[in-house]
């Protein structure tokens, strides 16, 4: 399940919790796009503290609108993901490592508002 939730104009903000499917994608592209419409860059907040799992489908869709991006990766300036699973801050720190342009943190679920002040850039944030 994809909830949108409330973030500064310049971030695409969202909370997954249980298994992830591709019709979340519905929500989370739109909304991105949205942003990418008003911003040059945006950041993305997405806290998966409840994420379980992500079907097959759901992958797919991931990897395909990260390739439709390639050429737009720099206007993702900025993502934050809340979480205490090990695992998916190995994946972020491999990502980030893949894709440079692109800083990328993992915060501790009970600091969600200090990552969103950060990926929107809020000076004084870490």
């Amino acid at each position: 399940m994809v909830e949108i939730i409330p973030a500064p104009d310049n971030v695409a903000a969202f909370r997954i919790a249980g298994t992830l499917k591709a019709e979340d994608y519905d929500t989370m592209i739109p909304k991105i796009e949205e942003k990418l419409q008003d911003h040059e860059e945006i950041g993305v907040f997405v806290d998966m503290a409840d994420f379980e799992d992500m079907t097959g489908e759901a992958m797919r869709r991931d990897v395909k609108y990260g390739m439709d991006k390639l050429g737009e990766l720099h206007r993702f300036s900025r993502v934050a993901i809340a979480t205490d699973k090990k695992w998916i801050k190995a994946a972020t720190g491999f990502a980030a490592a893949l894709f440079p342009q692109i800083e990328a943190r993992v915060y501790a679920p009970n600091a969600k508002d200090e990552a969103l002040a950060w990926v929107a850039g809020v000076q004084g944030s870490p």
